[in-house]
């Protein structure tokens, strides 16, 4: 029985874990360069303590094995602002974060006070000179496909791109942002620079809602059982008379 009981209550945790991480992706479904996560579910088998009377034992239960991101592509949207801009492969944004360089496919930028270009969560766009700094009373500015920004036809900088082969060795730190080993540069030709694009969060809403309600009657289930075998239990532990 309090096996049962722990397989029911591992089931009820990664059931909540589960909600969870369908909740988040939800909520950024339409924020830019989002990427939405899943879980891997295992049933593990874990050897419980025995007794002289009672010999040690197998105990079932599931557990989380990771919690992953999906990097597929999301959608591009046309928005015509010159400061969106999208990209293609697995080619991200490097971005100036506190610690280090982070990396985005948020291209959602703007322009601060002094006209540095910067994420819409201000941390300043890396170029590869430097930082990007458009001129007061620039009337046009232009992102060419291999990254170059040009104010009224002046180049001013060139944006810092990396391409990992494998983004999955990059690890959340935001939203919309991740961190890990440095990233090389794309080779030329094999990214491209859409200026006016956005491109939208990869989540789509039915597969997660339908995750979402598979969820709930996993955990209503698990939460049945729990009580279930809490009710057996405490009747075979009743003192009898």
């Amino acid at each position: 029985m309090i096996r049962g009981m722990y397989s029911a209550a591992s089931a009820l945790d990664m059931a909540t874990l589960n909600q969870e991480v369908v909740a988040e992706n939800l909520a950024n479904a339409n924020s830019p360069g989002y990427r939405r996560q899943g879980v891997v579910f295992e049933h593990v088998r874990q050897r419980a303590q025995g007794s002289e009377a009672s010999p040690a034992g197998k105990v079932g239960g599931t557990q989380s094995s990771t919690v992953y991101t999906d990097f597929e592509q999301g959608p591009l949207q046309e928005t015509g602002n010159s400061l969106d801009l999208a990209l293609t492969k697995n080619v991200f944004f490097v971005l100036d974060g506190p610690n280090g360089p982070l990396y985005t496919r948020n291209g959602a930028f703007q322009l601060d006070s002094q006209g540095q270009l910067l994420s819409r969560s201000g941390l300043p766009v890396r170029s590869g000179g430097g930082r990007i700094t458009v001129p007061a009373n620039t009337s046009r500015i232009t992102v060419n496909a291999d990254g170059a920004v040009l104010a009224d036809n002046n180049e001013i900088g060139r944006l810092q791109l990396a391409e990992f082969s494998d983004p999955r060795q990059l690890q959340r730190a935001g939203t919309s942002l991740f961190q890990g080993p440095a990233g090389r540069q794309p080779d030329v030709g094999t990214y491209r620079v859409q200026q006016g694009y956005r491109e939208g969060s990869n989540v789509q809403v039915v597969n997660e809602m339908v995750s979402m309600m598979s969820g709930m009657r996993q955990y209503e289930a698990a939460q049945k059982a729990l009580r279930a075998l809490g009710d057996a239990l405490s009747l075979s532990t009743k003192p009898q008379g």
